[in-house]
């Protein structure tokens, strides 16, 4: 397939060709639906300027509309030779209505007028982004309402508190259970912000140094449900990448808070501390040993954390020691973003299918309660009779 940069009818090495977009590609394939919109809006625009008339915006809007459609099935597939999906969607606007002279495959020709793949993948990305995190958002705050209802009805139980691994204080379910709550809490706060830096247009912003057409950005912005336009033409390139690394920041810390939930549920589910009975629907077996019993949930939710603080890493280094602009070694930060996102929706997912099928023993952890773990109160007992704590300390035995 022709390339939108190809002037000279040749062929680029099918190996160089393969080797800078094979896996890009893949990445490409769930961006189209965003791609589209960011046409359809673009296109708008350009007929609200002057640069394409009613009639040609009709026919990019049917195409368009119908690359959507198409895409819903399965049938606007990526391949090799296609080089992105921008290469693949003008393309298909430009041949799909008969020759190049017909009005359709002329308005195709004009569609990229005032923009680059630079801005294009951009925006693309940022509308994946946005979607996603707030799917992320708003089962966080499922999965808090969850934690509440836990709490609700198992909070008075008691339990051990530990320090160091060792039995420390007396604690309860509701505490244990609130300390994921508050933690999510702090989470979606990271969350919001990284949504806010996320939520700006960089359409017509072009390859980065902007175009002597007068594009209403603003316009664009507001089709497209962003929350304001990037102005800074070359830092909308600039922050490719950094933005991106604020995402996967606030991804990281709440697969921190799902790492620690399933470490409690992991220890605490062992037949050696039996506080948690585990539903047979959240737990696989062995193919040897017949008395396996295992939450493999639970120890897949706590390596999560591992793999997006890889990818963070990764798309931070990606971003790092470049020119300012756009360089091609951002193509490859797609994948740690799109993944790190997909992983984290899962993961908040699966956490609140385990928390709900979490029972805890009363029996159990209200036998695990013993004496030595009641010292520091018998201790501030004899400070409130007006005992130097010091000295009470040394008492308690």
């Amino acid at each position: 397939m022709k390339k939108l940069w190809q002037k000279n009818e040749y062929k680029l090495d099918l190996v160089i060709e393969a080797f800078e977009t094979k896996e890009d590609l893949l990445m490409d394939q769930k961006l189209i639906k965003y791609d589209v919109q960011g046409s359809l809006a673009h296109a708008k625009m350009l007929c609200k300027i002057g640069i394409l008339s009613k009639s040609e915006l009709a026919k990019l809007e049917k195409g368009l509309l119908e690359i959507l459609s198409l895409n819903s099935q399965g049938k606007f597939l990526l391949k090799i030779g296609d080089e992105d999906m921008h290469t693949k969607i003008e393309n298909y606007l430009t041949q799909k209505y008969g020759p190049l002279r017909s009005e359709a495959s002329k308005a195709g020709q004009k569609i990229h007028t005032g923009r680059s793949r630079n801005d294009q993948i951009l925006t693309a990305i940022r509308l994946y982004s946005k979607e996603i995190m707030e799917k992320i958002k708003q089962e966080l705050i499922r999965l808090i309402k969850s934690f509440e209802n836990f709490s609700k009805k198992y909070g008075l139980i008691k339990m051990p508190g530990y320090t160091h691994m060792q039995k420390a204080m007396p604690s309860s379910i509701g505490l244990w259970a609130g300390s994921f709550m508050d933690s999510f809490k702090d989470d979606c706060v990271l969350l919001n912000t990284a949504m806010e830096l996320n939520d700006q247009s960089p359409l017509g912003s072009a390859a980065g140094y902007g175009t002597p057409l007068k594009l209403d950005r603003k316009y664009t912005a507001k089709l497209l449900g962003f929350a304001k336009v990037q102005n800074n033409s070359l830092y909308c390139q600039n922050s490719k990448g950094k933005i991106e690394a604020v995402i996967l920041a606030a991804l990281t810390q709440i697969l921190l808070t799902f790492n620690k939930f399933a470490s409690d549920i992991m220890l605490f589910s062992t037949t050696e501390f039996n506080f948690f009975q585990v539903s047979d629907q959240v737990t696989t077996g062995s193919s040897m040993m017949p008395q396996k019993k295992n939450v493999d949930a639970a120890e897949l939710l706590r390596s999560k954390v591992h793999l997006v603080l890889g990818n963070y890493t990764a798309l931070v280094s990606l971003s790092s020691n470049l020119p300012s602009g756009y360089n091609r070694d951002l193509q490859d930060m797609k994948k740690p973003l799109m993944e790190s996102l997909e992983i984290a929706l899962d993961s908040i997912k699966a956490a609140g299918i385990l928390l709900n099928n979490l029972t805890p023993k009363r029996e159990v952890m209200e036998s695990a309660l013993t004496e030595e773990i009641f010292a520091a109160q018998k201790a501030f007992e004899l400070v409130q009779k007006g005992m130097p704590f010091r000295k009470a300390y040394r008492e308690v035995k």
